[in-house]
């Protein structure tokens, strides 16, 4: 009788820890559901706050551009003659307002790369239409804005940026040589006898700036120097069997007086119609003790562009 109810207490203390873990595990388990409900509503809150942000700075950039935007119609930038020896090039602004209004003033402001900025007045042409003229320094670059004024009101619009002219005007210059001899024996004469060659290309084929006309070639020569002072000018002449490009060449035959320590050029010279002049190599040397011309390599292909 005493084993009997020592089993059935036993067995009441067995189910009474099996149901306490089970009691627990079920606790646990209801307690990792509820963290995970609020881990995702978590993250629902900061995916919602990260969208709302991201619309919100969309629409912001949306906003500035059409404030910035709206009350110009239409501009255009229109060149005027580019001269090398002035440095400088016209230039006329167009703008075009969408509105029109009486008590409204233009001024065009270009800034300088860097940082410096000039103030134009407009003049009113029609109800819409403004212009300004000025002259800028035709190698730098400039950004170009409008400040718009209304009663008391300044509103500021950027149009673009005016790039460094010089280079897209300029001719593309690759350089001379002497197809050709030459010899200098110690006892003071030095002869120079071939053909110079000269490589010359103008990029202005499909130059994209309105209102200026195509550089064009106006005068090649080639030079004779000894110590610098100019001793013979050469004209040369295109060669029209050459494609792809301009190539200029000339007969040298020359025989000079070339003493010891003196330096002989041989250059080609280029004058084109902005008023941009070019210099470069076809053969340049010094005379040395030894009789012999040692010829200078340095420049070859070096091109100096100057007003």
């Amino acid at each position: 009788m005493k084993r009997q109810k020592y089993r059935l207490i036993l067995l009441g203390m067995i189910c009474l820890l099996f149901m306490s873990m089970n009691g627990l595990m079920i606790y646990s388990i209801l307690e990792l559901q509820k963290a995970v409900k609020t881990l995702d509503k978590s993250m629902g809150n900061n995916q919602t706050q990260l969208e709302e942000q991201i619309d919100s700075i969309s629409y912001n950039f949306q906003k500035t551009l059409q404030e910035q935007n709206r009350y110009i119609s239409s501009f255009e930038f229109i060149y005027d003659d580019l001269n090398a020896k002035t440095g400088k090039i016209g230039l006329k602004v167009k703008v075009v307002t969408k509105e029109s209004q009486q008590n409204t003033r233009l001024l065009v402001t270009y800034e300088e790369e860097g940082g410096k900025t000039h103030t134009v007045p407009a003049v009113r042409q029609s109800d819409n239409l403004f212009e300004a003229e000025f002259e800028i320094p035709y190698n730098k670059d400039y950004h170009i804005g409008v400040l718009i004024k209304e009663n008391n009101t300044t509103r500021q619009e950027y149009l673009d940026w005016v790039y460094n002219i010089e280079s897209q005007m300029q001719l593309q210059v690759t350089g001379a040589y002497l197809d050709g001899d030459y010899s200098y024996n110690g006892d003071g004469e030095l002869k120079v006898s071939g053909t110079v060659h000269l490589d010359v290309y103008n990029p202005n084929d499909s130059n994209p700036i309105k209102g200026v006309e195509d550089n064009y070639i106006k005068a090649v020569n080639a030079h004779i120097y000894i110590d610098g002072v100019e001793q013979v000018v050469i004209p040369m002449e295109q060669d029209e069997n050459t494609s792809g490009g301009n190539e200029y060449v000339c007969e040298v035959d020359q025989k000079m007086e070339f003493a010891q320590g003196q330096q002989f050029e041989l250059a080609v010279e280029i004058q084109d119609s902005l008023g941009f002049h070019y210099k470069t190599y076809a053969l340049q040397g010094t005379a040395d003790p030894n009789g012999e011309l040692n010829i200078d390599n340095y420049n070859y292909g070096y091109v100096e562009i100057n007003p």
